[in-house]
């Protein structure tokens, strides 16, 4: 519901902030991710007698993606800017010696097989991501600006966990856990995540410049690694699904070209020389 209600009134943020606005950028760009670590201790075993195959690991090795984003930035000072991005992130990563997982004792496991091979596997993610952001410039007079950011995100986790080169087995699919996917009839889940990065802009013309960012998030999700967490309570004879954090981190690489917004319609120029595109009126 909260999301419902974000997503109901950006658009009379964006018009709000479009109107007060002195400069609009656009911004596309290319991206690459990586999930760092999924925060939370280590689920207990449902049967005591099974433990970790010898040297097994939880970790996976990420492996390389692309993804893109567009922005629309409106300028808020004469050195900062608030952003409206949408975002499309893709993560993977591979696990050639995994433990068993508490999924595999869930009834939800069985919707996909009976039955579980030791064998490498692997994760497939996708977060379509609706974004706000803050952007702080330092020297902003000059062609070399680094600057600060801060995000807020609502996303939608799609996820795939399969076996890495296993085909289909006699026993039903090579799918382990799947959802948001055309694997799964559930939905994406929408979560929220938020975070900060680090970045630079260098001005190629007036009204373009290139730009990149390095971008850390903290993801309320703990399925963005594909396995879903679930904690053995003994007394009570259950598991119980573990809601988790996932630390996610990512590089953008984009054009931005910039926009006066024109005040009044009277076709003068700004009056101020601390804004952009400065130029005095006759």
């Amino acid at each position: 519901m909260a999301q419902r209600k974000i997503v109901f009134l950006l658009p009379f943020l964006i018009l709000s902030i479009f109107v007060n606005a002195q400069v609009l950028g656009f911004r596309l760009a290319a991206n690459s991710g990586v999930l760092l670590t999924e925060f939370g201790p280590s689920d207990v075993y449902i049967k005591p007698m099974i433990q970790d195959v010898p040297q097994s690991t939880k970790r996976f090795t990420p492996q390389p993606t692309i993804g893109f984003e567009g922005e629309v930035l409106f300028q808020i000072s004469p050195s900062s800017f608030f952003g409206i991005e949408v975002d499309y992130t893709h993560l993977k990563g591979l696990n050639d010696n995994p433990p068993y997982y508490n999924y595999f004792y869930t009834s939800y496991f069985q919707d996909f097989q009976d039955e579980y091979y030791q064998s490498p596997i692997k994760y497939n993610t996708h977060l379509w991501n609706l974004a706000v952001n803050y952007k702080y410039f330092f020297f902003k007079e000059k062609v070399f600006q680094p600057f600060v950011k801060l995000t807020g995100v609502v996303a939608f986790v799609g996820t795939d966990l399969s076996y890495k080169d296993m085909p289909k087995t006699p026993l039903g699919s090579d799918i382990l856990y799947a959802r948001g996917t055309t694997n799964s009839d559930q939905k994406k889940w929408p979560v929220f995540h938020m975070g900060g990065g680090v970045g630079f802009s260098y001005d190629l013309s007036k009204r373009m410049a290139f730009q990149m960012d390095a971008t850390a998030t903290v993801v309320n999700s703990g399925i963005v690694d594909g396995v879903p967490n679930f904690t053995n309570l003994p007394k009570q004879g259950i598991l119980r699904y573990n809601r988790r954090l996932s630390l996610t981190a990512q590089i953008s690489v984009g054009i931005v070209y910039y926009l006066e917004i024109e005040s009044g319609g009277s076709g003068g120029g700004r009056t101020s020389p601390e804004l952009p595109f400065y130029r005095r009126k006759n």
